[in-house]
């Protein structure tokens, strides 16, 4: 089985679920609502940031490794961090020129361009602050520009010291005080007049932990040193056994909070110990669970005496080799911008219509179909390019 086929279909999977939730937030319609958001505390977003870890260091740690230095790496990164950044200004443009010439008209989303439009589109262009649903290519764009560094640790063996800074940073956003000290700066600059709205609406210091275990396991496969052998040991197909019942736990769990069954004063009690924002301790366990189905899944569950177990195998595999996923994840970069688009252009129609609720489904499905649309087109550009250099 090809893994970069594999890891394609799951970013697809994981950006075309991150669609729907975003989009049904404003169309509301039954279809969005098949969607496992409900139930366990992992989010698609999670899931996304993690593969994108893990193909930075699949792919560019092979080029670190072909000359292990930071000046050999840092053209190849900047490059990449260039062309993220371009999609960030664009979208940030797009979205005030949206903003400026609907006026009153132009929707909730689009009021922090149309109510401080200089220095909200200025702060999103210095990546320190974003409107909804935009706040992970910012992320990317810092974790990027560490990314040599942690290439440095690990071709030098500093396995340790580099989970401990991941750790050390992730405790470090538990307490809050970044977010703090941005919004003490953000205070002192309204109060000389400056209408400043600081925050990406992501913990850079909590969120950095699944890109970086991510980029961790891809730097292994660029090494061809993971070796994933001890997984077929007895032990862990019962850790597997334990990790389904966990899923299965945590997912009620959600359940509960979500509907406040325990009451008021203890629900509002989890939701401040682990906040999404900062990935509260509740995100990486539950992700880590996950994870661990997942790949055990992968990896040796298909020979498991268990015919359901292999079952579960063989439709995962199946899954997330679909085309409609592994075109979305081939072209992930310019199908999230898409998205992007599509939620803002949603937001802005929706509260002008009254949709029954076919018509809020058919204006779901069209935003969905926008990013087929726009990875078909990437895909003929890039097959229309090759053939190109062929004939030449």
């Amino acid at each position: 089985m090809n893994r970069m086929v594999v890891l394609d279909g799951f970013r697809g999977l994981f950006l075309l679920l991150m669609a729907l939730l975003h989009f049904n937030g404003l169309t509301d319609s039954w279809l969005g609502y098949l969607h496992h958001g409900k139930f366990g505390w992992v989010e698609d977003a999670q899931g996304f940031v993690f593969i994108s870890g893990l193909v930075v260091g699949l792919v560019y740690g092979r080029k670190y490794l072909r000359a292990p230095s930071l000046g050999a790496i840092f053209p190849a990164i900047l490059a990449r961090v260039r062309t993220i950044y371009a999609h960030q200004a664009a979208l940030i443009l797009i979205l005030l020129a949206a903003a400026l010439l609907l006026g009153e008209m132009a929707g909730p989303d689009l009021a922090p361009y149309r109510e401080a439009p200089f220095t909200f589109s200025l702060a999103s262009l210095m990546l320190v602050s974003s409107s909804a649903n935009m706040g992970i290519l910012p992320m990317y764009v810092f974790f990027l520009l560490a990314t040599p560094f942690a290439f440095r640790a690990l071709h030098r063996g500093q396995v340790a010291p580099f989970f401990a800074a991941i750790l050390l940073a992730w405790t470090a956003a538990q307490t809050n005080l970044a977010g703090m000290l941005f919004h003490q700066g953000q205070l002192a600059l309204v109060a000389q007049g400056v209408d400043a709205r600081f925050g990406i609406y992501f913990s850079l210091l909590g969120w950095q932990a699944l890109f970086f275990c991510g980029l961790y396991v891809g730097y292994l496969m660029a090494e061809d040193r993971l070796d994933l052998s001890f997984l077929r040991q007895g032990q862990w197909r019962s850790v597997f056994f334990l990790a389904t019942g966990a899923i299965v736990l945590l997912g009620i769990y959600d359940l509960v909070v979500e509907h406040r069954l325990l009451g008021e004063d203890y629900t509002n009690r989890v939701i401040q110990k682990s906040p999404r924002s900062v990935l509260g301790y509740l995100y990486p366990v539950a992700f880590a669970v996950d994870l661990f189905v997942v790949v055990w899944l992968l990896t040796v569950g298909r020979e498991d005496r268990r015919a359901l177990v292999r079952a579960a195998s063989k439709g995962l595999r199946w899954l997330v080799t679909r085309p409609m996923f592994t075109l979305l994840g081939a072209h992930s970069l310019h199908v999230f911008s898409t998205h992007i688009l599509a939620f803002y252009v949603l937001a802005t129609v929706m509260p002008m219509t009254d949709f029954s609720q076919g018509g809020r489904t058919l204006a779901l499905a069209l935003a969905l179909g926008s990013l087929y649309v726009v990875a078909l087109g990437r895909n003929w550009l890039q097959s229309r390019s090759l053939s190109r250099r062929e004939i030449g």
